[in-house]
């Protein structure tokens, strides 16, 4: 069952989907989607799919500017984002039909994103990070320039003041997943992460994938590994 939401945040709205599987409060697992991306991503999809039969909770949600929440998107920051998944956590939080227990799954931007709210909120109880960044410091150059082009300049101003190295020790019970031909964000970037977290901590490298990990069978071995690893950990 998927029950569809709508949150009013600032200016704009915030539209989203929980997918709820048949077990009563079930913990949930809310999906963060890339920068060019949107709650419509058939990774997303898959993820809510494979995630309910196994009786876990996905809501899977727009950025502002992105899919069907309302905003532009060139005007999208990291800051704005990350005000974004606050009101979409303290939503999940307070809901009838879920459990307290709350995990992230944030895919590139999604996952840098994650990492930095999980910093500031305890109460998260597990990540899975895929595909994510260490810092966004080549950003502007690991992307298309027609990418580019759809960001105003204050996204990387904005970008530049956001620092995961200093935190990433506070961080606990993550899993990193991350493709091993990923063009746009270098396999340095998932060992470091990996380094600096604390335990319990997971890295998983899927040789065949690329930064989406499109192939079908690494995507089928990444909603194996990041499913167990929240049943593990809520």
């Amino acid at each position: 069952m998927a029950e569809p939401f709508r949150l009013n945040i600032e200016n704009r709205s915030i539209s989203g989907l929980i997918h709820l599987p048949s077990n009563h409060k079930p913990p949930c697992v809310i999906t963060c989607h890339g920068l060019f991306s949107s709650k419509e991503s058939d990774k997303f999809i898959s993820i809510a799919d494979y995630f309910t039969q196994r009786g876990i909770a996905v809501l899977r949600f727009d950025f502002g500017g992105c899919g069907e929440s309302s905003g532009s998107f060139a005007e999208t920051t990291v800051s704005g984002r990350l005000r974004d998944l606050a009101e979409v956590v303290a939503f999940a939080r307070q809901h009838p039909l879920l459990a307290s227990r709350l995990g992230l799954l944030g895919s590139s931007l999604g996952g840098f994103l994650s990492l930095l709210y999980a910093a500031q909120d305890p109460s998260i109880r597990a990540l899975s990070v895929w595909a994510t960044p260490l810092s966004l410091h080549e950003l502007r150059y690991n992307i298309p320039a027609e990418q580019v082009a759809a960001l105003k300049e204050d996204f990387f101003i904005d970008a530049q003041t956001y620092n995961l190295a200093p935190i990433l020790s506070t961080i606990k019970n993550i899993q990193i997943i991350h493709g091993g031909k990923d063009a746009i964000v270098p396999g340095l970037h998932a060992e470091e992460i990996f380094k600096h977290v604390t335990g319990p901590k997971e890295l998983e490298i899927i040789p065949q994938g690329d930064h989406s990990l499109a192939d079908v069978n690494g995507r089928q071995r990444a909603l194996a590994l990041s499913c167990r690893w929240f049943q593990n950990h809520l």
